[in-house]
């Protein structure tokens, strides 16, 4: 049995594990469950009300006269935010998402919300010339537009969308080469990663924010995640790669029933070695599993593994020598 949780809670508990330390994220799918326990007691996500301003005596706004290359950018995304950093654009970036953390700098930045809670006083107080939201963030697009602030909205996708959605943002901050390299980058990683590729195509549960001692409360990744197209070319079998969803929360008993080859836990790279140690241990409750079994259950703290960005070749390569072994 499945149960499925919305992407837009999943991908911001997984950006606030930047922090803690994302799967994103990113965001596409409307809020329509109950926050989960992992996020709850974390205090991630309150849904909070998203502000509402009243436009000002019914006057046309004024269009503001913003230079062609943005020079004051804030980013509530993440995934966004690592990219113009990755552009050599910090001295542009003016504020950043409350989930950014990544890189370290980012986190020097005024904070001004995120997906579900944006200030959009503090926004037009920053004076931006460019803001990233989420597709989703239908109130604060509105917004932007009725004061002629000029927004690049992120939506999440495949991996190839990803790297289009890196370049777009390149020529629209004028850092269309650095964007360039960074794409060909990541593809020669990519190429190089399927040439390895073992002929046999073992199966792989990738989990996701499971709360210490407890496997039942883990999320994993369905064929619309990124990481699900990392594991296939990596040459591994999503267990879960049939369901049409992002992310999901999977039973043991489902677990059980596709019995996985390799485990592969990904955490937030502030995880000491001795809490990796005790999450491995964790699955020895599972005993029957193939992965137990044949001891390839995996922790992995490292944040790219969580969320799409200019590292996603150290994600492919993180895979394949995981599934490769």
């Amino acid at each position: 049995m499945l149960s499925y949780a919305p992407a837009d809670e999943f991908f911001a508990a997984a950006h606030s594990t930047y922090r803690i330390h994302s799967r994103i994220h990113f965001l596409d799918t409307r809020i329509d469950r109950q926050t989960p326990k992992w996020v709850r007691r974390h205090g991630v996500i309150g849904l909070l009300s998203v502000l509402l301003l009243a436009s000002s005596c019914g006057e046309s706004p004024s269009i503001k006269q913003v230079p062609a290359v943005p020079q004051r950018i804030i980013s509530v995304v993440p995934s966004a935010t690592e990219m113009l950093f990755a552009f050599g654009l910090s001295n542009r970036v003016v504020a950043v998402g409350d989930f950014d953390a990544l890189p370290p700098s980012a986190g020097t930045r005024p904070r001004i919300g995120g997906l579900l809670n944006p200030n959009i006083e503090k926004i037009i107080e920053l004076n931006p010339d460019l803001v990233i939201t989420y597709g989703t963030q239908d109130i604060l697009r509105e917004r932007m537009n009725e004061l002629g602030i000029r927004i690049y909205p992120f939506t999440h996708g495949s991996v190839d969308h990803t790297l289009n959605y890196m370049l777009e943002l390149g020529r629209t901050v004028g850092a269309e080469k650095e964007a360039r390299e960074i794409e060909q980058r990541v593809r020669m990683t990519f190429d190089d990663v399927r040439i390895h590729a073992p002929a046999n195509h073992p199966k792989v549960l990738l989990v996701h924010s499971r709360e210490p001692g407890e496997l039942g409360s883990s999320y994993s990744v369905g064929a619309r995640a990124f990481q699900n197209e990392l594991i296939e070319m990596a040459g591994g079998r999503n267990i879960f790669a049939d369901v049409d969803k992002e992310v999901m929360q999977p039973s043991i008993e489902a677990i059980f029933e596709r019995n996985p080859d390799i485990i592969i836990e990904t955490m937030p790279s502030a995880m000491t070695d001795g809490e990796g140690r005790q999450r491995i241990k964790d699955w020895d409750a599972l005993a029957r599993l193939s992965a137990v079994i044949h001891k390839r259950v995996y922790v992995v703290a490292e944040d790219y593994m969580l969320v799409p960005g200019p590292r996603l070749d150290l994600a492919a390569r993180k895979f394949a020598e995981l599934i490769q072994r």
